[in-house]
């Protein structure tokens, strides 16, 4: 038994889960799973939204790792497979290299096509703008809010801008394109096309882990969690005030 490999793979299996959404007592929960299916002692990981640290003992040596993990999506399916592979690795007593093997598959499997990450950005927007009371105009505005939004974001990632200024700008975009769309005009309400845009950017799985890790009592997650999600909720604020103010004090179109 290679003791290096199964501090590796559990600590991979826990950074895919975290990176991927998943709850802190979830992560924690699988790290421990694998380790202890192959009979090392003192098992224990401690898992942070930025940080997992595992450790255990074996044939009386202690083994520890510490992964940083910078950055967290959403990707359910993930989340999916890692859990099926931890739960088959104890009932089928899979070896640790077939683990790690399918481990690397999964890491490798891109989140989703970037046709669908467009298309479902626009109907996202479009759906909330007349959930929200929009018209069709509104909506079909909103439709292209989604798609601009989604090319911003894919161009700020490649230039890796840090998460608070990347919502700030995109927030920012959303509310021109909305105040363009109404002086053509395109739209009718830009309040709905500005509304329904921003739930793209609404930090919904932060607010949902922070809730379920502090009902589960990893409470420094979620505060952590929690301080995420109020600082998210600033950069949509501050990045569509400060395109409205401007608007209004420039006269809208010049």
């Amino acid at each position: 038994m290679n003791p290096e490999m199964i501090l590796n793979i559990s600590a991979k299996a826990g950074r895919l889960l975290l990176e991927s959404g998943a709850e802190i007592y979830r992560v924690e929960e699988t790290i421990s799973r694998i380790m202890e299916h192959y009979q090392v002692e003192e098992a224990s990981s401690f898992v942070t939204p930025s940080g997992i640290f595992v450790s255990f003992v074996l044939d009386g040596s202690n083994y520890s790792k510490v992964v940083r993990v910078k950055g967290s999506s959403l990707n359910l399916e993930r989340i999916n497979r890692i859990n099926d592979l931890s739960r088959r690795c104890c009932s089928q007593h899979l070896s640790i290299e077939a683990v790690g093997h399918e481990l690397a598959q999964i890491e490798k499997e891109p989140l989703y096509a970037m046709p669908l990450r467009y298309l479902a950005s626009a109907m996202i927007a479009f759906c909330f703008t007349l959930y929200f009371n929009g018209t069709l105009k509104d909506a079909l505005c909103a439709f292209a809010v989604g798609l601009a939004v989604r090319a911003a974001a894919n161009f700020l990632e490649c230039k890796k801008i840090n998460a608070f200024v990347t919502i700030t700008i995109e927030s920012s975009i959303i509310a021109l394109l909305a105040l363009i769309f109404e002086a053509i005009p395109l739209c009718v309400s830009k309040d709905a096309v500005i509304i329904g845009s921003l739930m793209l950017l609404v930090p919904g799985l932060s607010i949902t882990n922070a809730i379920r890790d502090s009902i589960s009592g990893d409470l420094l997650s979620g505060v952590t969690r929690g301080i995420e999600a109020c600082l998210i909720a600033v950069a949509l604020a501050l990045g569509a005030g400060i395109t409205i103010t401007f608007w209004m004090n420039v006269g809208g179109l010049l």
